[in-house]
């Protein structure tokens, strides 16, 4: 009698700042994931090393490993271009010895001499994952990955992905994305100056602070579920989120001033919700006019979007509840939802 080999895939989804990973195994119903620090532009030659390490703490005797991989990291300025960029990271991927495909707008293609990978194809279609694979569950839908650093538009209509965008200048062209996130984007991105009482407030264009520290301040996001790093360096406390807010404005924080930088905050809030909610009415109005439609949310700013939706009154669904109908303590993997499909994409090869 023959025994199946066990098979463990790890879906990787590699960015700039953050590597994202996702592992099942045949033999466990557990899903084990992280999301690991990794600036790429400084670090990219030591990203095989990583991803063997990865794959030795979950490979098992007489199992099979295979890699799944996206990516957006091919845009760091380390490399001259993103056709580069693409290459070096995909040569790293070869590097590792174990079995890997590669994600593009075709599906997966596994990564040997057979087939020819076209860097243009391969080079940030994270999103398309995500939105291929909820297009196999909900019809009609706009889903909206509001991430740490931008804001993913993915329009899906009668099961269909019809997204115009090959690149990111074409996707900021359509309004199919945008470069505003909930944590690392700085607070000026969207304002620079804001009223309060008889006083106007201008923002220092430094990175002294981000929109981390504006939506832990405003109770939006739980300062244990921010992986990125702040723009200082230290912890995400409240109260480090105070001082880095009131460093951006040229002053110094003291508990008196609670109230006015709290104001400021939710200005800068509202600004940034303001034209997340604008473009996606442009999506609304243009492919949904006569028919309905659901709002699904993903990303570290999922949350942020339900509540937008709520008072906007569109019909939401949040993937958390997708998740949590099948997995339990699946509401993590909102955050990581590019990795975690392409494990589930995997099924189709």
């Amino acid at each position: 009698m023959s025994i199946r080999t066990n098979l463990i895939k790890i879906g990787w989804d590699l960015g700039g700042a953050h590597i994202k990973y996702c592992v099942e195994s045949q033999a466990s119903n557990i899903i084990w994931y992280d999301i690991i620090h990794f600036d790429f532009w400084k670090d990219y030659s030591k990203l095989s090393a990583l991803i063997i390490d990865i794959c030795k703490q979950y490979h098992e005797k007489g199992a099979l490993i295979e890699n799944y991989f996206t990516m957006s990291a091919e845009m760091c300025d380390c490399f001259e271009n993103r056709s580069a960029g693409v290459k070096y990271i995909l040569n790293q991927i070869k590097k590792i010895k174990y079995s890997s495909y590669i994600f593009s707008k075709s599906g997966l293609s596994k990564l040997d001499n057979k087939y020819k990978i076209y860097p243009d194809k391969v080079g940030s279609y994270n999103w398309y994952a995500s939105a291929l694979y909820i297009s196999t569950l909900i019809d009609n839908v706009i889903l909206i990955d509001f991430g740490s650093t931008t804001c993913d538009f993915s329009i899906i209509k009668n099961g269909k992905i019809l997204n115009k965008r090959t690149s990111d200048i074409d996707g900021m062209l359509t309004g199919e994305l945008l470069y505003t996130g909930c944590s690392r984007t700085p607070i000026y991105a969207h304002i620079n100056q804001i009223r309060f009482g008889n006083r106007i407030y201008n923002i220092i264009p430094e990175n002294f602070s981000s929109m981390s520290d504006v939506n832990i301040i405003l109770g939006k996001l739980n300062k244990q579920d921010v992986y990125s790093k702040s723009s200082d360096g230290s912890n995400h406390s409240l109260l480090q989120s105070y001082k880095r807010i009131c460093r951006s404005f040229g002053f110094d924080y003291n508990s008196s001033m609670k109230k006015l930088v709290n104001h400021l905050c939710l200005k800068i809030y509202d600004a940034q919700v303001d034209l997340i909610n604008k473009t996606l009415s442009l999506h609304c109005h243009k492919y949904f006019r006569d028919s309905k439609y659901n709002i699904v949310g993903l990303g570290l700013g999922s949350k942020i979007i339900m509540n937008m939706c709520k008072q906007n009154r569109y019909d939401y669904i949040d993937v958390r509840d997708i998740l949590n109908d099948t997995i339990v303590n699946g509401d993590y993997l909102s955050n990581l939802f590019p990795a975690f499909v392409l494990n589930r994409l995997s099924n189709e090869l």
